[in-house]
């Protein structure tokens, strides 16, 4: 045999060849023809699971025409096959098991893929929370199923005249479309995100029906009451009315201010350029200062038994005794503007006695001096002895009068000159000889007295001579 095959080699690989794409083109053609294989063939098998679903009708669905099973444009199956089950039509979807389960709340839709009824089921496999649905003892009952509705179940519930009437609009459209097919199309593109947006307001408003409604019957209320008030509404259109004529009347003034409303705003716009550095600066400083209030609140809790215990107080008695004190405090006003009037004056009064009165207290250092205090004493002491003689004509008041030399010599031509005054120097008994006494011997001082030996005599330390005078 060997032998043969290398005989005929050329033919032997023709044929191998043959075979080969023979293989390759049957595959394709089953792979087309929706041919697979059981599960049981490793790599190249399908693991299908079987649902039943209730129809009222399966017109133009055939079993074996890769009629298939959609879940969202998705491909997941095809009708296996098609039974009629007490009156309605249970078609078996055949499932892969990688797009299984589904759920007893699934719903299925009978949908034409084209003009000639070739038939796909639109399945939505339903939620979780209704639980799985079982393919052996389960079905997706016909109340969540719906067939195809064609177009001749439509028109044939319609009259003769309205048939006529709508082959009229179908061939005035056809008139008026003719050749807009592309706009028409492009026209019902750009509803989709229009429908899309409503259906998530729907949902929305769906959601929040009872506002809705609570809404509706405010409105109502609101709109009875603003006819109630008909009267008043009237006068406040008619005064909007007076106010909009009055912005007219101030156009120029509005265009100034328009006009000067740039610089504000650039001014603003400074004004918030420097407040954002402030920001950038009290930014840092009260995260600095946050150690401090957090010290504060021990501090604020320990105050909060004393507030709530001067709270009483301040409720039960400061409160009453103020509104008692308002009529006082009212009628004290005048008086208070006076006085705020004299107080500028009165300030510098008591400037002027606080000034005298440092000046009598204050004691010079040393003890060659004394302040107006020490003499004040003896002021007092001194005193009474001015008003202690007396006669049947009231107090005689005494007196001292102290001179020195370089003045007896101006006396003495004085009582030369006017006998008046000359009387009353010689009343005074002044003793004018111990001054002349003294001027004969220059360089000496009188008894108990201090000079410079100049001729003057120094106050003496005793009074020269007393007189006494009657008071009055």
């Amino acid at each position: 045999m060997r032998n043969q095959i290398s005989k005929y080699s050329r033919d032997f690989i023709a044929v191998i060849l043959l075979a080969v794409v023979a293989l390759v083109v049957g595959g394709y053609i089953l792979s087309n023809q929706r041919f697979y294989l059981p599960k049981s063939v490793p790599l190249l098998g399908s693991d299908f699971v079987d649902y039943k679903a209730e129809f009222t009708t399966a017109q133009s669905v055939t079993p074996g025409q890769g009629q298939t099973i959609n879940v969202a444009g998705v491909p997941v199956g095809e009708i296996s096959k098609v039974n009629l089950v007490d009156g309605r039509a249970v078609i078996t979807m055949k499932i892969r098991r990688k797009y299984t389960p589904i759920y007893k709340d699934a719903s299925a839709l009978l949908r034409p893929k084209t003009g000639l009824n070739d038939m796909i089921i639109e399945l939505t496999p339903g939620t979780r929370r209704a639980g799985e649905l079982d393919p052996d003892k389960a079905r997706v009952p016909v109340s969540q199923t719906l067939p195809n509705v064609n177009a001749d179940e439509v028109l044939a519930g319609l009259d003769g005249e309205t048939r006529d009437y709508l082959k009229l609009l179908v061939n005035g459209a056809g008139e008026a479309l003719g050749g807009n097919g592309k706009n028409l199309s492009a026209t019902f593109r750009r509803f989709e995100p229009t429908s899309r947006d409503l259906l998530k307001l729907t949902q929305e408003l769906a959601k929040r029906r009872e506002n809705i409604k609570r809404s509706i019957h405010n409105f109502r209320r609101l709109t009875e009451a603003v006819g109630e008030k008909d009267t008043q509404l009237a006068q406040l259109i008619d005064a909007s009315n007076a106010v909009f004529k009055s912005f007219a009347n101030q156009d120029a003034n509005l265009r100034q201010t328009l006009r000067l409303l740039p610089d504000a705003l650039q001014t603003t716009d400074t004004t918030l350029v420097k407040a954002k550095r402030l920001g950038d600066v009290l930014g840092p400083s009260l995260g600095k200062l946050r150690p401090g209030a957090r010290a504060l609140g021990p501090s604020l809790r320990q105050t909060r038994p004393f507030l709530e215990q001067t709270t009483p107080i301040i409720k039960d008695q400061i409160r009453p005794f103020t509104r008692a004190a308002r009529p006082t405090v009212a009628d004290l006003r005048p008086a208070a503007r006076d006085l705020a009037a004299l107080t500028p004056d009165f300030t510098r009064v008591l400037e002027v006695a606080n000034y005298l009165l440092n000046t009598l207290a204050y004691n010079p250092p040393g003890e060659a001096e004394e302040g107006y205090l020490f003499w004040t004493a003896w002021t007092n002491h001194l005193g009474p002895t001015v008003f202690s003689t007396q006669d049947a004509h009231g107090p005689i008041r005494r007196g001292a009068i102290l001179l020195s030399c370089s003045v007896a010599p101006t006396l003495t031509a004085l009582q030369k000159v006017n006998p008046q005054l000359g009387t009353i120097i010689d009343l005074t008994n002044l003793p004018l000889d111990a001054c002349a006494k003294s001027s004969q011997a220059p360089g000496t001082t009188a008894p108990g007295s201090t000079g410079s030996g100049t001729g003057d005599l120094p106050v003496p330390s005793v009074p020269t001579a007393t007189t006494a005078s009657k008071g009055r």
